[in-house]
């Protein structure tokens, strides 16, 4: 059963199922007595939580008209770390309830929290991430583990219009992702930890990173994400994992994996802070 949820605090419409919210209220259950500690803990708890949960991709493609669309029960790589993100947020919260959760995926998700078409949504990671650090979400501390910013043209939308369903036969939807591109472009916020140096960077990685892997394609910034997790002095990560069609934890380590991708150059790192503003 679809459940559509008209909210006050948040503009237009949720789009959920009545099982997210029955997985929610698990979470929040299970997770409480754990609430105190520290939101990198509580990140990988999260993300731990949803281990083996199926790969689907597309998940936010469903609806016609650009709704906050909330799935617990399955996820893309993106999907599975804003709701780990989010979730965490609303269990620290003096308010850990569904529409809280609700509103912290809505910020995390969407240009200045605000649903104002398909454009609004940040699809591109880097833009993902330069609006969450501007909002004080997470740092980005790329830089501070050997990383170099990068200058790359970011079309790959525009230039693959086909490949999305609310670009295709949309030219006004196509000129606005031009234009979003384009300040991607100048922006020049793209830094990135070399393959060469994922190795001594390592021991400066924390669990509960967020690891996001930068590509080689043509006018694509990043490629895939997920949530770093350090056991026995190896550093692999939880993701959504497109190859498995589940959530997993990583079998190789973050160099192992980024140099098994004939497309990763490297590897960008964000830091959640531990006290993350409205």
């Amino acid at each position: 059963m679809i459940v559509v949820l008209a909210s006050i605090q948040l503009q237009g419409q949720i789009l959920y199922e009545k099982q997210d919210s029955i997985i929610f209220e698990k979470y929040i259950k299970q997770m409480h007595p754990h609430k105190n500690l520290a939101i990198s803990d509580l990140i990988v708890r999260t993300a731990n939580f949803f281990i083996d949960k199926p790969y689907v991709a597309q998940t936010l493609e469903q609806a016609d008209k650009e709704q906050l669309i909330i799935n617990l029960r399955e996820f893309d790589c993106t999907t599975f770390v804003e709701s780990c993100i989010s979730l965490t947020l609303t269990l620290k919260s003096d308010n850990p309830t569904f529409d809280t959760f609700s509103e912290n995926l809505q910020k995390l998700r969407y240009r200045n929290g605000q649903i104002e078409g398909y454009t609004s949504r940040l699809h591109y990671m880097s833009d993902w991430i330069y609006e969450n650090e501007q909002r004080n979400t997470f740092n980005n501390i790329s830089e501070t583990l050997g990383g170099t910013e990068m200058t790359k043209a970011i079309n790959f939308m525009s230039t693959h219009a086909n490949l999305y369903p609310h670009l295709k036969n949309n030219e006004h939807n196509v000129d606005k992702i031009k234009d979003i591109e384009e300040i991607i472009t100048k922006r020049e916020y793209y830094a990135v930890v070399p393959k060469s140096k994922i190795r001594s960077a390592e021991k400066d990685i924390e669990s509960g990173d967020i690891v996001v892997f930068a590509t080689k394609t043509e006018g694509l910034d990043y490629s895939h994400i997920g949530i770093a997790i350090k056991e026995n002095n190896s550093l692999s990560f939880i993701h959504a994992s497109s190859s498995k069609k589940r959530v997993i934890s990583e079998p190789r380590n973050l160099q192992q994996y980024c140099h098994s991708s004939k497309g990763c150059f490297g590897m960008t790192i964000l830091r959640i802070k531990e006290f993350a503003d409205d």
